[in-house]
């Protein structure tokens, strides 16, 4: 995203949750209109099709649970961006 759209970013941002700790790739906070205030958490896949491994699926939906703690009653959404440049959303 173009900077003029992003209110907060950070890279390897290092979060706990439930006694676990996390390092996220990419956590991003938009600012642009219709997504004001929303989270992305961004994370790096090389892998083909890593919506479809559960495991990299549970632990997306992890650090989603973990951002919604930390930030309650905000948007928070998930994608693996993958080595093709595609953005996968994660629901």
């Amino acid at each position: 995203w173009d900077a003029s759209v992003i209110q907060w970013q950070g890279n390897e941002v290092e979060l706990t949750h439930q006694g676990d700790t996390f390092r996220l790739d990419r956590l991003v906070q938009r600012l642009d209109a219709g997504h004001e205030g929303h989270w992305w958490v961004l994370d790096y896949k090389a892998a083909v099709n890593a919506q479809q491994q559960a495991i990299l699926v549970i632990k997306m939906k992890t650090y989603i649970a973990a951002i919604k703690t930390i930030y309650p009653g905000q948007t928070v959404k998930a994608a693996f961006l993958t080595g093709d440049g595609q953005v996968v959303m994660v629901d």
